[in-house]
């Protein structure tokens, strides 16, 4: 019996995203997840690449090469010819981490690069997180439920008790069940009622997944989707002017109420409880006084700056800050163009706005709202970015002439 090269990509997939998940494992059943991870990785680059070929279909040139090309180049250029001499061990590591997932994402964007195609990838991503995610659960849940409780405990600060139904850390696991929900929501697009249902169940399960990780960055970016996707529904049933100006108004009254809300001790409370004001204060001055603004302290991996001896770092669990620490002023140039890039392919109607694009543009927003809590943007680290990152450039790097002759066929 012959095995279709489509089967073999999607089974390789799932085995890319599981080898993850035991990364990600506070203790992992297999003896060495990471070179699991490499090889499942290696392997389906190279089947790609051949189905391309067997398939006359090269990747022609078009802002998903030259995107490739650049964050090679980016790789290269602050991991090797900027590098930091004093980080020398830790930058090879994470060079060889970031190009392989650079490569990986954009070779797995080219080959599901129609509609029909991102529809399987959502649901295969989406299975395979969904069922590694219950596995855990059972595995690990202590039986005890109390909503009531388990809202006031995520804002108890430093009290709080959390769980990480055992992966590494809490905010991991809810960075997960959050990537369940948000996809989930494109499947609700062509599902039938009983699929809806199904949908629908483990959303819930994934939401109390998150409660009882007391992630709030995760909670907030869940409300801001939640938010979002009502202001798209009812300004879309809204044609008057005076209409769609109200909706505005709404949305801007509700940004003041939040920002009101604020200034009140619990929002403040939040934000210096869990460390994110000591990012900035103890970081950003070793950055300027170390006389490399402009290039970074180093190429390494997030995690690093907490324990620098050569520098006197602290946390960095926030993308923005990370790119700026990691690779300077030049780095966080470049990343916040390719965001700029996305965000413009996804919303502008000349390149063929739909549904998808819409929610796979929100999915996007609600990325850049939690990469500001947590280094899950674009960062290997998180299991999300796998699946957020093909979605952004599968769609975003596919014009609209192209992405419509490609569904017919």
């Amino acid at each position: 019996m012959k095995i279709k090269n489509s089967t073999i990509i999607s089974f390789l997939w799932v085995a890319v995203l599981v080898s993850r998940i035991f990364i990600n494992m506070e203790s992992s059943f297999l003896p060495s997840p990471l070179y699991m991870y490499y090889i499942c990785s290696a392997l389906l680059i190279i089947c790609i690449v051949t189905d391309r070929i067997l398939s006359h279909n090269t990747l022609k040139k078009g802002s998903l090469l030259w995107w490739s090309i650049a964050f090679i180049l980016y790789s290269v250029v602050f991991g090797v010819i900027f590098a930091n001499k004093k980080l020398s061990s830790l930058i090879s590591f994470n060079l060889l981490s970031m190009i392989t997932f650079y490569i990986l994402i954009f070779a797995v964007a080219s080959y599901f690069n129609n509609t029909q195609k991102v529809y399987t990838f959502v649901k295969i991503s989406f299975w395979t997180l969904t069922t590694s995610m219950l596995f855990m659960m059972i595995v690990n849940w202590d039986g005890n439920f109390n909503f009531g409780e388990l809202v006031s405990n995520v804002f108890s600060g430093y009290t709080r008790t959390r769980a990480a139904f055992g992966f590494d850390h809490p905010n991991s696991t809810a960075n997960i069940a959050l990537c369940i929900i948000l996809i989930s929501y494109i499947l609700l697009l062509k599902s039938q009622k009983n699929e809806k249902i199904i949908l629908i169940v483990v959303d819930c399960i994934m939401l109390f997944v998150i409660l009882e990780s007391a992630s709030r960055t995760s909670l907030f970016a869940l409300i801001l989707f939640v938010v979002m996707c009502l202001f798209c529904h009812f300004k879309k049933r809204i044609k008057s002017r005076k209409g769609s100006f109200a909706i505005y108004a709404l949305l801007i009254v509700a940004v003041i109420l939040i920002i009101s809300v604020s200034n009140s001790d619990l929002i403040t409370n939040i934000f210096i409880a869990s460390n994110r004001s000591y990012n900035f204060i103890y970081n950003l001055p070793v950055l300027v006084s170390s006389g490399r603004l402009f290039v970074g302290l180093g190429f390494i991996g997030s995690g690093e700056f907490m324990q620098l001896t050569q520098y006197n770092t602290f946390f960095v669990d926030n993308y923005f800050l990370y790119v700026l620490m990691s690779t300077g002023i030049i780095g966080f140039v470049f990343i916040c163009a390719f965001i700029v890039f996305l965000i413009y392919k996804l919303f502008n109607k000349k390149y063929g706005y739909n549904q998808l694009k819409q929610i796979v543009g929100l999915i996007l927003l609600v990325n850049i709202f939690s990469s500001m809590g947590e280094t899950c943007f674009m960062y290997p680290s998180f299991i999300s970015c796998f699946v957020y990152t093909v979605l952004y450039l599968s769609l975003a790097c596919n014009d609209k002439k192209s992405l419509i002759k490609r569904s017919k066929r």
